[in-house]
């Protein structure tokens, strides 16, 4: 019986993972990826995780974990869903990863203790998920501005914003060259011509846009840089989820919740 749970957890592994890559690289490509790995990823996780409680010598335990993890799988996946702060595509994915056990056969020593008995692992996934998108994503691009205004660059000349609105910027955008700008899939115009009072100011999404919109935002934007031939503008990147989402998975199946981990190696 042991050696069939071992099985199944490592068939979800497997699928988790390539579902994930395939998901990375058209995240990474076209940024949208089709409903297909996250359908695969529920139903084998659904299938296995049947199997891996028919078979598992604690049945209850498991269960009861396994139930939760589901829940807060599901609904941290509306809740990026509804609220916009990620794409359709990320929700999808984190809501499919919860459909998979929540025991993983590979873990370090340290990630036995009570917290993971407590804690979901798909809420541990999620957490190293935004870790990384803070690492990787916000700070390079400071350090960058950060050096840029060293080197003298007036970042917001031309520019209408506060103070708040700049450093948001400043962690989530960079000020390029328009034409470099152009026919790039990866970046959202951050700034908008205000008609009223003729002048270019910082535009914030507070949701992520959908493609449609994007591009139509993009267009309107363009025409107004050629109107007021408007030479640099600032750009947000917009992070592929999909590839932070699968640097957290892994994270957890090693070492949890990163944080924990980190806490319990040094502390």
């Amino acid at each position: 019986m042991a050696e069939i749970t071992f099985v199944m957890l490592l068939i979800q592994m497997g699928t988790v993972i390539l579902c994930l890559l395939f998901g990375s690289y058209m995240d990474l490509i076209k940024r949208e990826v089709s409903d297909i790995p996250w359908i695969i990823m529920a139903v084998v996780g659904l299938i296995t995780t049947i199997i891996y409680i028919v078979f598992s010598e604690s049945k209850g335990p498991d269960a009861i974990m396994i139930g939760i993890n589901l829940a807060v799988g599901i609904a941290i996946g509306l809740v990026l869903y509804y609220t916009g702060m990620m794409g359709g595509a990320d929700a999808k994915a984190i809501m499919a990863l919860s459909f998979n056990t929540a025991i993983y056969p590979f873990t370090l020593a340290f990630t036995n203790g009570l917290v993971y008995d407590i804690l979901p692992p798909v809420f541990n996934t999620f957490f190293n998920w935004l870790l990384a998108l803070i690492l990787i994503y916000p700070l390079p691009l400071l350090f960058y501005n950060i050096y840029q205004k060293i080197k003298k660059q007036k970042l917001f000349e031309n520019t209408n914003a506060n103070f708040a609105s700049k450093i948001l910027m400043m962690i989530s955008g960079y000020l390029v060259p328009v034409e470099k700008a152009k026919n790039r899939a990866d970046i959202v115009y951050s700034e908008v011509y205000n008609e009223e009072d003729e002048e270019w100011e910082i535009k914030h999404f507070m949701q992520v846009p959908e493609i449609e919109e994007e591009e139509k935002y993009k267009q309107e934007v363009e025409e107004k840089i050629k109107e007021t031939k408007r030479e640099k503008i600032w750009v947000k990147v917009l992070p592929p989820g999909i590839v932070f989402l699968l640097i957290g998975y892994v994270l957890n199946i090693f070492l949890g919740n990163i944080l924990f981990a980190l806490y319990d190696l040094f502390l």
